[in-house]
């Protein structure tokens, strides 16, 4: 190729050949010649070095059409993984994940935030032992991924506000200090977001898509044409803070009527001595107060859903640990959504999370993961 040095040119086609193979893999040499446009003894050449760095292992063989059968080669998936590590209000999740988005190994830890010293030792410590127990090498690790409730600013490297967490202008190095790997420091929802596109390929192609995090915070995240919408100052789909009552109940943020005041899981938990396995079993067994809680809840996420709709016009994921419970109820959702809408014609698409309340770990961990497939 024209303006391309030697060692571009190699590059490029090491790039080409890992990239078929870990996209359309397990392959045969003879095929990813074929498929990348590239001559054999140059695909060897390059096979040779991601064996090498053990990236690649053998798959079995195909039919002999004559000769030796040939075999197939396919990702090694192991060679390298990312963890992701989501700090919520009682709770920190870890999850590892190799080299194509797969879980290796999860953990949900009961661990109630505080912000102190001693909560981010434990967390650390927590982070440690699941590493230990993972029995991978820690220098196969990419990274570590932490995702929390908050609003980000990457630039200035800080969290600005975080209300479910009671956190405010806060340097994300406080968070990251006793880590000793590399690490990034995501928004829970956008993290979520990001494993759903991964997830479900129509979305990498949408031109867009709101996702709604319920959770103790509510959040969100847009996608646009496949990639995060942040916006201008890192706050876009903070869905949660929009105002569905106003003058109503006091929201963590410190306004009042906010969409997270009515939907947080806080509702159908906290306010009732439940968790969401108990209040759900309650209700399908026809309790009348929790049946009388969850119409109420139905009717404001209802509200939250046409606000978004009026906004957007676009599909709406429902992400979070309330997302597994989710999908029996959704007829009854779109009901109440399409009663509210201004336009007729009814509400769009509502669709509940591929990835469950997981969603943020595997988001978090893919950051890293996504990343070294395009250093290849």
């Amino acid at each position: 190729m024209q303006g391309l040095s030697t060692a571009d040119l190699r590059r490029l086609n090491r790039t080409r050949v890992f990239r078929t193979i870990y996209e359309d893999g397990p392959i045969t040499k003879q095929d990813l010649a074929a498929k990348t446009g590239t001559s054999l003894p140059t695909v060897t050449q390059n096979l040779k070095d991601l064996f090498g760095a053990q990236l690649l292992c053998y798959d079995g063989t195909e039919e002999s059409t004559g000769g030796r059968k040939p075999q197939r080669i396919a990702l090694n998936a192991q060679a390298r993984f990312a963890v992701g590590m989501e700090l919520s209000p009682r709770h920190v999740r870890l999850m590892a994940v190799d080299l194509k988005g797969r879980e290796i190994r999860s953990e949900k830890v009961f661990c109630p935030f505080a912000d102190t010293a001693a909560y981010r030792t434990a967390y650390s410590a927590l982070l440690e032992a699941f590493l230990d127990d993972l029995r991978l090498p820690r220098s196969r690790l990419l990274g570590v991924g932490l995702t929390l409730p908050a609003v980000i600013q990457q630039k200035a490297a800080v969290i600005e506000t975080a209300p479910v967490l009671h956190l405010r202008d806060v340097p994300l190095a406080q968070l990251t200090e006793q880590i000793p790997y590399t690490v990034f420091v995501q928004n829970d929802a956008s993290a979520g977001a990001a494993a759903e596109r991964r997830k479900n390929p129509r979305l990498q192609t949408a031109k867009a898509v709101a996702y709604l995090f319920l959770a103790k915070g509510v959040g969100g995240a847009l996608l646009m044409k496949g990639s995060i919408y942040e916006g201008m100052q890192g706050r876009s789909g903070e869905f949660g803070h929009m105002c569905i009552v106003p003058g109503g109940a006091p929201c963590a943020c410190g306004k009042r009527g906010c969409l997270e005041a009515y939907c947080s899981t806080a509702r159908l938990t906290d306010d009732l001595g439940l968790d969401l396995a108990d209040f759900f079993a309650r209700l399908d067994s026809g309790a009348p107060r929790c049946r009388a809680v969850w119409q109420t809840y139905l009717d404001h996420l209802a509200q939250g859903l046409n606000m978004i709709y009026t906004a957007m016009d676009c599909e709406i994921i429902l992400g979070g640990p309330l997302s597994p419970y989710l999908k029996p109820y959704l007829p009854q959702l779109m009901e109440k959504v399409q009663a509210l809408n201004s336009f007729g014609g009814g509400a769009g698409r509502i669709s509940v999370s591929q990835c469950g309340e997981e969603a943020n770990c595997i988001g978090a961990a893919m950051h890293f993961v996504d990343a070294f497939v395009q250093s290849i």
